[in-house]
């Protein structure tokens, strides 16, 4: 039961129910329907990278738990090609522009001037049409502050699709607003406002903007960092 998994990745990554609603800006009481059966989360995807835990396993019980479960004798198999700037791309390999020196700020902002030093970043083919987007339309920066995480820490890699614009409710999005660059929750609401949200919300409190002076750059899809 997807409960019981829930409780399984919580109690594996030493958090309890309280963390768990903190961090994502939920009810205890909803952590604990979910435990119970009674609910089913609605962004399972970021309940599952806060556990650290295999979407796929959470969602259906298969597969490995952990998202790093790789057992020992593969990983002294396992070969890595060094490579540069001047390294063909493979045929099963993209790159995107990543635009190293802006900052799209997880806390209070970072200027929107764009200076791109031919900075790239590679992906697979494979990834891409698994996340439904084109190289085209993809761009990455790192962010810079604390109001996303534990989703989205200091430091980390974030790749938008520019091409998704359109306001799902929940889904995190790369902004600018009054010349200030960020990552943020987003949620609709009456009178063509959005709801501006950080998951770190006791240090960044939600925010209500006009839709009209918000510019939304894309959707965030994917994220990495270092531990």
């Amino acid at each position: 039961m997807l409960g019981n998994r829930i409780k399984q990745a919580r109690l594996a990554a030493g958090l309890t129910q309280p963390d768990i609603a903190q961090k994502l800006s939920i009810s205890k009481a909803a952590v604990s329907k979910w435990e119970k059966g009674e609910n089913i989360p609605k962004e399972l995807d970021l309940l599952a990278k806060l556990l650290r835990v295999n979407l796929h396993w959470l969602r259906t019980g298969k597969g490995e738990m952990l998202v790093q479960d790789i057992r020992l004798n593969e990983m002294k198999t396992m070969q890595v090609d060094e490579w540069d700037d001047t390294t063909p791309l493979h045929s099963d390999e993209v790159e995107v522009p990543y635009y190293k020196s802006i900052e799209l700020a997880a806390g209070a902002g970072a200027t929107a001037e764009v200076d791109y030093n031919g900075y790239k970043l590679r992906f697979g083919k494979r990834f891409f049409r698994r996340k439904g987007v084109q190289k085209e339309n993809v761009i990455c920066f790192p962010a810079r502050g604390n109001s996303m995480e534990p989703i989205i820490p200091n430091g980390a890699t974030v790749a938008v699709d520019t091409a998704k614009k359109e306001i799902i409710d929940g889904d995190i999005y790369a902004i600018c607003q009054d010349g200030l660059c960020r990552l943020k929750r987003l949620y609709l609401i009456p009178h063509h406002q959005i709801r501006i949200n950080s998951f770190n919300s006791d240090e960044h409190p939600d925010e209500i903007a006009d839709l009209n002076h918000v510019d939304i750059i894309g959707r965030v899809f994917h994220c990495s960092f270092e531990l």
